[in-house]
C-alpha cells in the first residue's frame, strides 16, 4: 500500500509519522507547504529580498528543515505558507492572521485533492486539513487514515470560555471571532472523522474527549508520541539549593495555562536566585502582563536546537496546560534530562509518574502549582534525582518505538475496518 502523508508543515511529529511509513515501504510522498530546501534558489533570494525589510527568515527556515524522510519523497507547495509567515511578520493582528491561514489551508487541501493523490492507495490527513482530500480520496476508493493531535473542538472551547468567565481580560475580539466560527469549524472535523477509515490519537486524554462528544471512537488507535534521543553531554545546570531555573517552552497561551502559572508566580514571589525562562509566542492580552517580577524572563520563539540548549540550562520544565492532546515539550524535557510540572489535562501525562520522574497537578490549580513550584526550590537535591529518572523515561519510549508502534495500529485498525494489507 502507498500511502500519501499530507500536513501543511513539516512539524517534528509529522516528520516521524513520514518516516515510519518510508521505513515501512509505504510511503509515496510527503505533501506539504513551506520546506528548506537548499537547492531552491528562489528560496536564496526570498532571503535576500527578506532582509530588506529587515525581516531574518532564517530562523523559519531552519524550523522547517526535513530531516526524517528524503527530500526527494517531498511534494511542497509553498507559496500560500509564505504569504502567512510574512503577514505574521508584518502585523500582529490576530483576526487577520487566522483569515490568512484558513485561506492557505483551505489551498493546501484543495492541491492535494487535485494535483496530489492520483497514484496513492492511501491519504494520511491531519485534523482540519483534509477535508477535500478526503472526499476526494473516498470517490476515487483510496483509504482514508485521520491524525487528531488535539482533543476534541467543543470540548477545548468549552474549556476556553470557562476561563473568560473568570478573567475577562482573556475575552478580547480575537476570541469573539473563533467563537463566532465555532460551530462552522466543528462541523468540518466531524466530517473529516466520519470519512477516515481509521483515526491515530496521541493519548488516551484525547481519545476520551472524543468519545465524550459522541463520536465513534471503536476505529481511534492511541500512539503516545516518542522522545528525542537523550542527551549524553553533561547538563549545564548551576542550580543549588533553593536555586533554581524553571522554564517555559511553547505558546505562552490561555489553552496552556499561561495565565495561571503568572499567577502563581507572583503569588509566589521567589528569591534573585531562582528564575523562570519562558520561550515562546506570545498569546495573553497586555493586561495580563503588568508587573511582572525581575525573576520572570519573556522571550520570543527559538529554533528547536537552541530550545534545546535552554533545556540543558534549566532544572524543571512547568507546562501546566489546561487541555493539551500531548505535549511534546514534556518528552523533549524527558530527553534533557529535565523533570517536568505538568497536568491532568495533558496527554503526555501518561508518560508522568508523580514524584518520580515529574508532577501532575490539577488542571487551573494555582495553589496546587505554587505548592509544586515551592517544593522544587527547597528541594534540588531531589530535583537531580528525578532528573535522572526523566532521562530513563526518555529511553524507553522513543521516536523509533513510536514508529513501530504506529505502523502496527495502522494494520490492526485497517484489518478492523475490513481492508486487506
Amino acid at each position: 500500500m502507498q500511502v500519501t502523508l499530507a500536513h501543511p508543515a513539516p512539524a517534528p511529529f509529522v516528520q516521524q509519522v513520514g518516516r515510519a511509513l518510508f521505513e515501512a515501504g509505504m510511503l509515496k510522498q510527503f505533501a506539504t507547504t513551506f520546506v528548506a530546501k537548499p537547492e531552491a534558489v528562489w528560496l536564496n533570494y526570498l532571503c535576500q529580498i527578506a532582509e530588506e525589510f529587515q525581516f531574518d527568515i532564517r530562523k523559519e527556515l531552519l524550523r522547517r528543515s526535513v530531516t526524517e524522510l528524503p527530500l526527494s519523497l517531498v511534494n511542497d507547495y509553498p507559496w500560500y505558507e509564505i504569504i502567512r509567515i510574512l503577514v505574521g511578520r508584518v502585523g500582529k493582528n490576530q483576526i487577520i492572521g487566522d483569515l490568512v491561514f484558513h485561506w492557505g489551508n483551505t489551498a493546501f487541501d484543495n492541491w492535494v485533492a487535485n494535483q496530489v493523490i492520483t497514484n496513492s492507495q492511501a491519504v494520511y490527513g491531519y485534523e482540519y486539513a483534509c477535508l477535500k482530500t478526503f472526499e476526494t480520496a473516498k470517490k476515487e476508493g483510496k483509504i482514508c487514515i485521520y491524525e487528531v493531535p488535539s482533543p476534541e473542538h467543543d470540548f477545548v472551547e468549552s474549556l476556553l470560555q470557562n476561563e473568560i468567565k473568570i478573567y475577562f481580560e482573556l475575552n478580547n475580539s480575537y476570541r469573539k471571532y473563533c467563537s463566532s466560527r465555532q460551530q462552522k469549524r466543528t462541523e468540518r472535523r466531524r466530517k473529516e472523522w466520519e470519512l477516515a477509515d481509521v483515526v491515530i490519537a496521541n493519548s488516551e486524554f484525547t481519545k476520551a474527549s472524543y468519545a465524550a462528544a459522541g463520536l465513534d471512537v471503536k476505529k481511534v488507535r492511541v500512539v503516545p508520541l516518542g522522545a528525542p534521543p537523550i542527551c549524553t553531554e553533561p547538563r549545564n545546570t548551576t542550580s543549588s539549593q533553593e536555586s533554581v531555573n524553571f522554564l517555559w517552552a511553547g505558546t505562552f497561551s490561555i489553552r496552556k495555562g499561561a495565565h495561571y502559572l503568572l499567577q502563581a508566580w507572583k503569588q509566589l514571589q521567589p528569591q534573585s536566585k531562582v528564575q523562570l525562562n519562558i520561550f515562546g509566542a506570545m498569546e495573553l492580552p497586555g493586561t495580563l502582563l503588568q508587573n511582572l517580577p525581575d525573576s520572570m524572563h519573556i522571550s520570543g520563539t527559538v529554533p528547536r536546537c537552541e530550545l534545546y540548549e535552554h533545556y540543558r540550562q534549566a532544572d524543571v520544565l512547568v507546562f501546566p496546560t489546561l487541555c493539551d492532546g500531548f505535549g511534546m515539550v514534556v518528552t523533549e524535557a524527558f530527553a534533557q534530562g529535565l523533570p517536568v510540572i505538568t497536568t491532568n489535562r495533558a496527554g503526555a501525562a501518561d508518560l508522568v509518574k508523580h514524584g518520580v520522574n515529574g508532577f501532575i497537578i490539577p488542571a487551573g490549580d494555582v495553589e496546587a502549582l505554587v505548592e509544586t513550584l515551592e517544593w522544587c526550590i527547597h528541594n534540588s537535591t531531589e530535583l537531580k534525582a528525578m532528573g535522572e529518572a526523566a532521562l530513563e523515561t526518555a529511553a524507553n519510549w522513543q521516536w523509533s518505538d513510536y514508529r513501530r508502534s504506529l505502523i502496527e495500529n495502522l494494520h490492526d485498525g485497517l484489518t478492523a475496518a475490513g481492508y486487506t494489507l
